[in-house]
């Protein structure tokens, strides 16, 4: 019996489905299992599972034993499913970014003010407070953590950025994680793959922070990762509810594949340059 089909094996049909498309194969085109889980730097076992979803979605089909393109233009359907928290976390988010919500906040106020059962309300605040966006009160309740309060916090924040995340990627014998980078570069061809929803806004900060913390860890220096960890924390709720639109996603995620080929090249300095620039472009 095939093993369930999670979100990642639907990221992965998305992302194969537009390498199909960038690279123009036309109806009939072998599909090799092997080739594709190297260029998304998966093993074969998922890339399996997303030839399972492509196949049922008519994009690709069985010709005897060989899997072949069919047609690369059908759309992939959404996954049935998905969370309600996760809608829920961004509106959170964006509530308090808006001053819409007190420092301290209840279960119960949330489920009035967003008209959401407990469990929603629950999964909802677990996501935020693994992002660091919220926290829970000695007694009852949670507290919003303290983030980056107006222009010139934001403004400061970057300057501080700018400063240690590429000096970070200049440190005497850095060393970039293989499998950090492969599971950053299939994290990051998923998004790229799948039209861009206000959901995924927590998901996408996650990778986000992820990456930046994964880069950071590789110069060996500790006092490197626990500055970008704070500023992970610090920049947590404007980034969880994201107000720069899908365009930006998808600049976002090029210039991180960008900076991993640098340094996959040992090209650091390169590397710290386009970290730099990305970092210009997307602010705090």
């Amino acid at each position: 019996m095939p093993a369930p089909v999670t979100s990642l094996h639907h990221d992965l049909a998305r992302a194969a489905r537009a390498l199909f498309v960038a690279d123009g194969l036309g109806p009939g085109t072998k599909v090799a299992e092997a080739a594709l889980a190297a260029r998304l730097s998966v093993s074969r076992t998922p890339v399996r599972a997303a030839l399972r979803l492509l196949e049922e979605a008519g994009i690709t089909r069985r010709d005897g034993r060989a899997m072949v393109v069919a047609d690369p233009q059908r759309d992939l359907p959404e996954p049935a499913g998905a969370d309600p928290a996760e809608e829920l976390a961004v509106a959170i988010a964006r509530a308090r970014a808006e001053g819409g919500l007190p420092d301290a906040v209840r279960d119960a106020d949330l489920m009035r003010a967003f008209g959401q059962p407990r469990g929603v309300v629950a999964r909802a605040l677990a996501r935020l407070a693994g992002l660091g966006v919220v926290a829970r009160n000695p007694a009852q309740g949670w507290h919003f953590v303290p983030g980056l309060a107006g222009e010139e916090d934001r403004a400061g924040a970057l300057r501080f950025r700018l400063a240690v995340e590429p000096a970070a990627l200049l440190e005497p014998g850095y060393r970039l994680d293989p499998a950090f980078a492969r599971e950053m570069r299939a994290a990051h061809r998923a998004v790229l793959a799948r039209r861009w929803r206000d959901r995924d806004a927590v998901a996408f900060f996650e990778m986000n922070a992820a990456f930046h913390a994964g880069l950071a860890a590789g110069s060996g220096n500790r006092f490197f990762a626990d500055a970008v960890a704070a500023q992970n924390r610090l920049r947590a709720l404007l980034n969880a509810d994201w107000r720069f639109g899908a365009g930006r996603v998808q600049e976002s995620c090029r210039e991180h594949l960008a900076v991993l080929d640098a340094l996959e090249a040992s090209a650091n300095r390169r590397a710290a340059a386009l970290l730099a620039e990305h970092l210009r472009s997307a602010g705090p």
